[in-house]
């Protein structure tokens, strides 16, 4: 991570300041002076591959692995392998401070989140093609979601949840000049981070929506597809995720809808057998799930060929994307589904304006139905 993103980051637990130390690769531990303010041009901005953040008050350390914060306020394996290979002073000079990993219990269901779309991730590959479109149309129906066009968040703070491999986060910073972050449960982050290291303005983190690692109101956008309703409870989730945004900032969400399943006999059937078999294959261990889940792979892809040929879906799923696509429909443990007023009384409550249902004219031909059939809503702090 970058040294001025570290300074941007609160606990999670008590959402106090944090202080850091980097590890060089041979093991020198240097304490570091956190300043949130980003080099002119990156030209000196410095990257932290490994080290930690901790809080006083809460007496607890986050290690940073492979250039990623993890900031869950519960100890995790990656958390704890990654510590075990700190230099032995320094974990000492933890012990006897009194420092170590946060102990608070996860929200239901978070780790086997975590773990299931980890194994989801893994194995998909940056390319030409994302979910059911081409990457060059996604990036054009995220633009179109958000409402923005080039350049528009320059000089603001941006925020995605539930990034993945943090496509469209890079495409914040890149084309849409903010400084972007992309947090998320899974291990996704860490390829995301590799991928895009070289752009300062551009920063990943492994965390909770439900214990986010930023102060309230940080963000002039905030960003979630597809994500917040694999949750254990969605509208928590989005008061949580509506914290996060500035007066005059924006939030947009796309949640599984209702209407995506009514439209036809067949959709109404094949939902009832995911209703049946989700929850059974959603707790076999991961890779069991995905054997499981194998011969499924050619429906998928005759499925996305013959809605690229109806113009409904932007490409032809490769083994690997039908997987990844099987994978996403039957194995999380929550996949919660929502009406559009439902969700537009929730940004109500919570004190956002004019919630309003993106138009499908706004995102490509091959993104229209996902945005006709479910639930896609901004509105404004």
């Amino acid at each position: 991570m970058w040294m001025h993103a570290a300074a941007q980051i609160v606990c999670p637990r008590c959402k106090a300041a944090l202080a850091a130390r980097a590890i060089a690769a041979d093991g020198q531990v240097e304490e570091l002076s956190l300043t949130d303010s980003a080099p002119d041009g990156g030209a000196a901005a410095r990257w932290i591959e490994s080290g930690l953040l901790f809080c006083a008050g809460c007496r607890c350390f986050y290690p940073i692995h492979q250039g990623v914060p993890i900031l869950l306020r519960y100890k995790t394996a990656l958390a704890e392998a990654a510590s075990s290979a700190w230099p032995a002073a320094l974990r000492q000079s933890l012990s006897d401070a009194g420092l170590g990993f946060p102990a608070d219990d996860p929200p239901p269901g978070e780790k086997f989140v975590a773990t299931s779309f980890s194994t989801e991730w893994e194995a998909y590959d940056y390319g030409d093609t994302l979910w059911t479109a081409s990457t060059a149309d996604r990036l054009q129906a995220f633009r179109g979601e958000c409402g923005l066009q080039q350049g528009d968040l320059a000089g603001k703070r941006f925020c995605e949840i539930g990034c993945g491999l943090g496509i469209l986060t890079n495409e914040a910073a890149s084309a849409l000049g903010a400084e972007a972050w992309g947090m998320d449960l899974s291990s996704s982050v860490f390829r995301a981070a590799a991928q895009f290291r070289a752009n300062p303005r551009l920063h990943f983190v492994q965390a909770s929506i439900f214990a986010a690692p930023f102060r309230p109101q940080r963000f002039d956008f905030v960003y979630s597809h597809g994500v917040l309703h694999h949750t254990w409870n969605t509208k928590e989730a989005v008061r949580h995720a509506a914290q996060l945004v500035n007066r005059g900032g924006s939030l947009y969400l796309w949640l599984y809808g209702y209407e995506d399943v009514r439209v036809s006999l067949p959709r109404r059937l094949a939902y009832a057998v995911e209703e049946k078999t989700r929850p059974v294959i959603a707790r076999l261990p991961p890779r069991v799930a995905t054997a499981v889940l194998w011969p499924l792979v050619p429906m998928y892809q005759v499925a996305s060929m013959l809605g690229r040929l109806s113009g409904t879906h932007g490409a032809t799923y490769s083994a690997q994307q039908a997987i990844h696509a099987a994978r996403d429909r039957f194995t999380p443990l929550y996949a919660h589904r929502h009406e559009f007023d439902e969700v537009a009384g929730w940004y109500e409550e919570i004190g956002l304006q004019d919630p309003h249902k993106v138009d499908a004219s706004e995102v490509p031909p091959s993104w229209a139905l996902a945005i006709e059939r479910n639930v896609s809503i901004r509105g404004q702090r």
